[in-house]
């Protein structure tokens, strides 16, 4: 099993789990990528796409959209071209046309002339997943099939049949389609829309594959928690990017620097191995569209900074290369609402989020006959505003010193199916505690722990990264060796690159500590002893004990001196009249904070950090908030003095710095949607400017006026005195 192992796709309804294809060196394929990457995916700052639908054709409005695109400044367009249905005249036997397209018509062919002259990129969009009724008669081979054998039909559409993402139809079909159109439009690119299918199939072409690979039977129940489940996610993955290495190369017969985008959500992509991915992309786009009520494992999330959250999970695997994030105008819930509109609040918000955190906006829109044409002032004004600060959103890289570690394989290996939401919620937990605590942080896909991918950061977080090779224990340790801070949660390491549990943490020695025995909770009125002689505690004199974890791992430390936090056990919480202890002291460790060499360790073993995810008790983000102080040791290069929740960003562009403020605070900020803006403020930022630089003109970018240089020390201060949804604080360099 390769040592770098990230998991796999949404293919088997979100099933996750999967080896790397291939040995990269990260640094290697991030940096080949990017140095390849064509103009089309680099210059593009902002995108809009427009979805038909079959009855657009020969009653929308060309020039309507051509219009709009110029009025907002749109760099890149996604065009509705073919796959299930096509909008342009195919010569292809099965590849269905939408009503109209038969008799002339090409809204397809209109659209992309029409923007090509207007100086646009334009991606073609394909959708693979689902196939009309002459040709699933003609080709039954297609379909995606049940264990049982049964095809299986679309659940909205039952006209159509799905169509196996692994076999004849994406693999022979498709990259005709792809041929055609890159042979007669003058397209970019190709985005592809639910093109990695739609759950486990069972065709003959599927086992007759798999059986050769692994001399096995597809399992009828591939839960990647399962070794069953992993061989078949490592195998579903291999096919995936071979797709994409054959649609690439169906493209270039024609068009030489176009590629294949795969579209999807957060797990879609982010689950398939980072080094993989990276290798293959030049640009990435985050399909988590709007924020959802649905308390789900797979919907995305209520709160207000999910956008920057899912555009960091982008970035942890993509890097340094360009983002996007796809933004509804609609309401994304399970009901499907697709001509709703949301309220302009919640798409500002949402757009704020994900351009804070490095991504370049694309809307989205459905059908090219608008119904509902309120949300076309908000993107407008969104996306002028974005063009007239190109030069201050035009990112090199992310200044900050803190990473937290995307762990891929722990919550689908160790939680499968049923449990990897609950396993989820420990990085969920940390990334709030550092968003609170106004920390700069970036995620990191844990393929990419090489020295060069960490070398810009002092602090690693690994909240809960239970599943690590012993090669990546190997990169943490180098990391801590050269200086570096580590902080490391419940059971990290303790389960090697395949998902078997060792005998101990393969971090034992920078953990300073042992297991000795199986993991215990749901804990019940147990409790967190503050107040020992440790410097780590030292700024926290007030609390003398706190409310403990849910679950904890049993561990023996190896020097009493390292321990900072101890358990007192649980005890009986009813009657009233029983609940009461006379054990208020222990020796059992919860925090061990110790110098590793040039480095600096806190290992918790506790999931504290889901804990906190669960309850938001204010303790548990003080004790985060404390031991990342003491590990980090090293001012933050953004600092925010101000009233609630913000979130920030610290980003290095070509002459200028930029720090981003997303003011979240909201009665609405962990549901959907936002009512209205309530204005925040004030609040004093400081900025530390790169070595041998210094400022020569400081902007707030949403007044658009100018404001005094403050210097304080390598430090620009500048005061904010409000701040509605976003500011944008932009320091050219002299």
């Amino acid at each position: 099993m390769p040592d770098i192992m990230p998991v796999s796709r949404r293919t088997a309804l979100a099933l996750s789990g999967g080896a790397l294809l291939s040995r990269l060196d990260p640094a290697m394929a991030a940096r080949a990528s990017r140095d390849a990457a064509p103009d089309w995916a680099t210059e593009p700052m902002r995108w809009f796409q427009l979805a038909f639908t079959e009855d657009d054709v020969g009653h929308f409005d060309p020039k309507f959209w051509t219009d709009y695109f110029r009025d907002i400044h749109a760099d890149g367009v996604c065009l509705s071209a073919g796959g299930g249905i096509a909008f342009y005249p195919t010569a292809i036997a099965y590849h269905g046309m939408a009503p109209g397209v038969d008799r002339g018509q090409d809204p397809f062919g209109d659209m992309v002339f029409a923007c090509k002259k207007m100086g646009l990129r334009v991606l073609a969009r394909i959708d693979p997943h689902a196939m009309n009724a002459a040709a699933a008669a003609a080709h039954p081979e297609w379909a995606l099939t049940g264990p049982d054998g049964k095809i299986k039909r679309h659940g909205s559409a039952p006209d159509l049949t799905l169509t196996c993402a692994y076999g004849p139809y994406n693999f022979e079909l498709m990259p005709k389609v792809i041929e055609e159109i890159a042979r007669r439009y003058p397209v970019d690119g190709f985005f592809g829309n639910r093109w990695n299918g739609s759950g486990t199939c069972y065709c003959e072409s599927c086992r007759t594959q798999y059986r050769a690979a692994s001399g096995l039977d597809i399992p009828l129940d591939p839960d990647p928690s399962t070794p069953a489940g992993r061989r078949y996610a490592t195998w579903a993955e291999t096919r995936l990017f071979a797709l994409i290495d054959r649609w690439n190369a169906a493209a270039r017969k024609h068009r030489p620097a176009a590629s294949f985008i795969p579209g999807s959500d957060r797990r879609g992509l982010v689950e398939l191995n980072g080094p993989g991915l990276s290798q293959r992309l030049p640009i990435a786009f985050c399909d988590r569209q709007a924020r959802s009520v649905e308390n789900s494992p797979w919907a995305p999330g209520p709160e207000a900074w999910g956008a920057g959250r899912y555009t960091r999970e982008l970035r942890a695997f993509m890097q340094d290369k360009p983002v996007g994030h796809i933004i509804s105008v609609g309401v994304e819930e399970s009901y499907r609402w697709k001509d709703s509109v949301q309220a302009g609040p919640e798409i500002r918000i949402w757009a704020a989020g994900a351009i804070a955190q490095g991504a370049r906006p694309w809307i989205t829109k459905f059908n090219g006959k608008p119904l509902d044409k309120r949300w076309m002032d908000v993107v407008r004004d969104i996306y002028q505003w974005h063009h007239a600060n190109d030069r201050y959103l035009s990112n090199t890289h992310n200044l900050a010193r803190v990473g937290l570690v995307l762990s891929t394989r722990t919550p689908p290996f160790l939680g499968g199916w049923k449990q990897r939401h609950d396993l989820e919620g420990h990085l969920r937990g940390f990334y709030q505690a550092l968003l609170e605590s106004r920390v700069p942080f970036d995620l990191i896909d844990d393929g990419f722990l090489d020295a060069p991918s960490l070398s810009r950061f002092r602090t690693l977080i690994l909240s809960n990264a239970a599943v690590l090779s012993d090669t990546q224990c190997e990169q943490v340790r180098a990391f801590v060796a050269g200086g570096g801070r580590v902080i490391a949660t419940h059971q990290t390491s303790l389960f090697d690159g395949d998902g078997q549990r060792r005998p101990d943490f393969a971090l034992a020695d920078l953990f300073g500590c042992s297991v000795t025995g199986e993991e215990e909770g749901p804990l019940r009125n147990a409790y967190l002893t503050i107040h020992h002689a440790h410097p780590a505690m030292a700024k926290l004199p007030e609390i003398s004990r706190t409310i403990g974890p849910i679950r904890r791992q049993p561990v023996k430390a190896r020097n009493a001196s390292e321990v900072a936090l101890t358990l007192v056990p649980s005890y009986p919480d009813l009657p009233m009249e029983r609940v009461y202890t006379d054990r208020t002291e222990s020796n059992i460790p919860m925090a061990i904070c110790r110098q590793a060499g040039k480095g600096r360790v806190v290992y918790l073993p506790m999931d504290i950090d889901r804990t906190f995810a669960e309850l938001s008790h204010g303790d548990h983000l003080t004790l985060l908030q404390s031991m990342l102080d003491w590990a980090h040791d090293e001012q933050p290069p953004l600092q925010i003095d101000g009233p609630g929740l913000v979130d920030i960003a610290y980003w290095r562009q070509k002459n200028s710095v930029t720090a981003h403020l997303l003011n979240l605070n909201n009665p609405m900020t962990m549901r959907g949607s936002y009512r209205a803006a309530i204005p925040t403020g004030p609040y004093r930022v400081a900025l530390q400017l790169p070595a041998g630089t210094r400022p020569s003109q400081v902007r707030r970018l949403s007044d658009g006026g100018n404001v005094p240089i403050q210097v304080d020390g390598d430090r620009v201060i500048v005061d904010v005195p409000s701040i509605d949804y976003h500011e944008v604080i932009a320091v050219d360099l002299g």
